[in-house]
């Protein structure tokens, strides 16, 4: 069916790592109305030249784009390394030279759960660059691992989410997407 990236986060609660992102996410978003209005009220109510009011909110300016930078870093820092493949019969991952395989009637649940979301032009402040997927397996077991929204093949324009309603229609464990 479709394959997508494993990625490597280099933090001990890759959860947390999205969390915050999520955080400045908003933050970034609050702050841009905010600052238009202070810039708009400053303009007309207290009547400063517009040098003036310029050189006051560049600094403010500077900082609100570090911030959309600083959101930006948290993806390029992100490492690939591996692949997970679902096909009509199982999961395959392979994590460098490690092929490890997984048939639907060994898992009980699927879960996929929101991690960083995607800046910049490429994306919306809804979408998200990526997901944790959490397979529990029958024996109480479990694997976490983070994985991209879109596939490796370009080409493909199912991403995970799309992936997982897919396999929640033609297969029997339970799969839960947090959207």
């Amino acid at each position: 069916m479709s394959s997508f990236r494993i990625y490597q986060i280099d933090h001990f609660d890759p959860k947390i790592v999205g969390q915050k992102a999520r955080r400045q996410v908003i933050l970034y978003t609050v702050l841009s109305p905010i600052l238009f209005l202070i810039f708009a009220i400053f303009l007309m109510a207290v009547k400063m030249s517009m040098g003036l009011l310029l050189v006051i909110f560049i600094p403010l300016i500077a900082f609100y784009i570090y911030i959309f930078h600083k959101l930006g870093s948290k993806v390029k820092k992100v490492k690939t390394i591996g692949e997970i493949e679902f096909t009509r019969t199982g999961v395959r991952k392979k994590i460098g030279d490690s092929i490890t395989e997984y048939k639907f009637e060994t898992v009980k649940k699927f879960e996929l759960r929101k991690h960083i979301p995607a800046v910049g032009i490429s994306g919306t402040l809804s979408d998200n660059f990526t997901y944790i997927l959490k397979i529990t397996f029958l024996n109480s077991s479990s694997e976490s691992m983070v994985v991209s929204k879109q596939p490796v093949d370009t080409r493909l324009s199912i991403n995970i989410v799309e992936t997982m309603k897919t396999l929640k229609k033609i297969i029997e464990p339970e799969i839960t997407i947090e959207i």
